[in-house]
């Protein structure tokens, strides 16, 4: 589901910041002065240069080199990273610096691709973090990329005490289906005073 996509950002964010800490300031000094564009960076190999394979918030890919042994040794193959690279010579990347403007960009990613919506997404950011049992689960047979569409019915608890039903239609990561089966509990999100709209959070398998 998009959320899960959502958790992976957030795991990304925290590899990022640690391997921005051991960037050299050799490094920094190298990188493009202009404003960068970002992408996620998944993890081919790792010889002298990290080699990723890069998509953009537009959802262009590439492969890229990202140079520093200090970064090296924090990541493996299949680690996903947020990266930042010049549009007119991508094969270089960086670490981002502004993580909050990344963070932005990978928003209007998702929304663009359809993987979530505005609503979800303001909810996800600016909602009451909780957690909801399911109760039913319904393939719906939608899917986009490797996403699953499915309708779910939830008794979701109040931080406050008490709980509500709800319903919620999402995208679940296809690896994940197993984890929205009636009786497993999901993190869910939704505004104090209305309960008519919630948001569901499933991390991928």
């Amino acid at each position: 589901m998009p959320e899960a996509l959502l958790l992976t950002f957030l795991a990304a964010i925290g590899v990022g910041i640690t391997a921005t800490v051991l960037l050299s300031r050799s490094v920094a000094a190298a990188l493009p002065t202009g404003p960068p564009a970002v992408g996620i960076g998944t993890v081919c190999g790792i010889t002298d240069v990290i080699t990723m394979e890069v998509e953009s918030v537009t959802g262009a890919m590439f492969t890229g080199r990202l140079c520093d042994e200090s970064v090296a040794s924090i990541l493996r193959p299949g680690a996903v990273l947020l990266v930042a690279f010049d549009p007119a010579d991508r094969e270089h990347l960086s670490l981002p610096d502004d993580m909050l403007a990344v963070r932005t960009a990978f928003d209007q990613m998702l929304v663009a691709k359809g993987l979530i919506t505005g609503s979800q997404l303001d909810l996800i950011r600016h909602g009451t973090r909780t957690h909801g049992v399911v109760t039913g689960m319904r393939a719906t047979g939608g899917t986009l990329e490797d996403y699953r569409e499915v309708e779910l019915d939830l008794m979701v608890s109040r931080p406050d005490g008490g709980q509500f039903a709800a319903q919620e239609t999402t995208l679940i990561p296809a690896s994940s289906m197993a984890k929205v089966s009636p009786g497993s509990v999901i993190n869910a999100y939704y505004r104090a005073g209305d309960e008519s709209r919630i948001a569901v959070s499933v991390p991928p398998s």
